[in-house]
């Protein structure tokens, strides 16, 4: 997810921001459509203020893309604000990403301890009422000007919506998440997530719903992503519990194809192409890994047979450095360093270092399968 984005040039709170191709253009959508209703906007916030000025030239567009930018800015304060709580659990965000239905801070894990999730999570609509209170203070200050006027009272009433939308009991948003973590209480983290799972997806068809009948296609959007995020959420909550007791060396593959750093291209080519496999480990003459070469590094050679580096170049020439494991390490923390990989899969080292096999996601969503048993089966 968020491939596409673009990591701004600085850290807020040492986290990572980025920002969506989706952002990039939801926001001039927003200022357009925020321009569009200015002249009801302003008779709401402004009252009989004069506002005639606003609705002239570029004048609404300009103040249209304010409201935008202060809207986004107010969704990154808003996980800001998890990200606060998390790390006084001890967990870390990794980055936050502004997208077109809002923002998505992304966490090392969710806090362990009980209740800790709904804290954190209700961290998030804390922090916008509380920039709701102060947008409707600063609104509240005496001030002759309906630009003002109009940008607070906008800001004020978003914030406040943007706290009770996300206070739906309906997983990824945060009410969704409390509501796991309260049941979490009294009952396996599991069904938790089972029975807020099956809320989730009511509220999600209730949603779609209500926009199809009222052509309401931003709520269509957002009923459309809970009810497939609630899908990831119920998927990942049972890998969790599969693999938590696991370690590396019951899951991985022990039957591994190596190559060697001399081999030339051309041979390695003809053996991609036999094999499918979409990488493999390289190593010395005495079993010692020394790099990991990928089916993509090597198919660009493979458009074109009669590319002279074909008969000059080697394996060394363009593998990478292996990313590995041990077979001590725990399966599902594992599972969470291969998503976030490069190559997709790690090759899994003894404690002396050697080799012994290598683990993807495949071998990992497999082990569970398994097991013989189904996590739903809890209780």
């Amino acid at each position: 997810m968020f491939r596409r984005a673009i990591t701004l040039p600085f850290k807020l709170l040492g986290i990572p921001i980025r920002l969506d191709m989706s952002f990039l253009l939801i926001l001039p959508l927003f200022a357009f459509l925020i321009a569009s209703q200015l002249p009801a906007y302003v008779h709401l916030f402004a009252g009989n203020t004069s506002a005639d000025n606003l609705t002239q030239g570029a004048t609404p567009y300009l103040l249209g893309l304010i409201a935008a930018i202060g809207l986004f800015t107010s969704v990154l304060i808003h996980e800001l604000g998890h990200a606060v709580i998390a790390r006084i659990y001890g967990v870390e965000t990794k980055e936050i990403t502004l997208w077109f239905l809002g923002g998505l801070a992304r966490f090392d894990d969710m806090p362990k301890q009980k209740g800790a999730e709904a804290i954190t999570a209700i961290a998030g609509p804390i922090t916008s009422i509380l920039l709701a209170g102060v947008f409707w203070l600063l609104f509240r200050t005496p001030h002759n000007s309906a630009a003002l006027a109009f940008v607070l009272g906008y800001l004020m009433t978003t914030n406040a919506a943007l706290a009770i939308f996300n206070l739906l009991p309906a997983l990824p948003l945060d009410g969704g998440r409390v509501l796991r973590s309260l049941l979490a209480l009294r009952m396996p983290y599991i069904r938790a997530t089972n029975v807020a799972g099956i809320v989730s997806r009511i509220i999600a068809i209730l949603l779609g719903i209500y926009g199809l009948l009222n052509q309401e296609l931003f709520l269509l959007a957002i009923a459309f992503f809970i009810y497939n995020a609630v899908t990831a959420e119920t998927q990942y909550a049972r890998i969790s519990e599969g693999l938590e007791h696991l370690t590396v060396k019951e899951v991985m593959s022990t039957e591994v194809s190596t190559v060697y750093p001399d081999m030339p291209l051309s041979q390695f080519i003809r053996l991609m192409y036999y094999k499918h496999h979409t990488g493999y480990p390289v190593v010395d003459f005495e079993d010692n890994l020394i790099g990991f070469i990928r089916l993509r590094d090597a198919s660009q050679f493979g458009e074109n047979q009669e590319d002279p580096d074909l008969d000059t170049k080697t394996v060394a020439d363009i593998m990478s450095k292996a990313e590995t494991a041990f077979e001590t390490d725990n399966a599902l923390e594992t599972l969470k360093r291969i998503a976030s990989s490069q190559m997709g899969r790690f090759v899994v080292l003894n404690q002396l270092g050697k080799m012994v096999g290598i683990v993807s996601k495949t071998d990992l969503i497999k082990a569970i399968q398994n097991q013989g048993r189904s996590p739903t089966q809890t209780t």
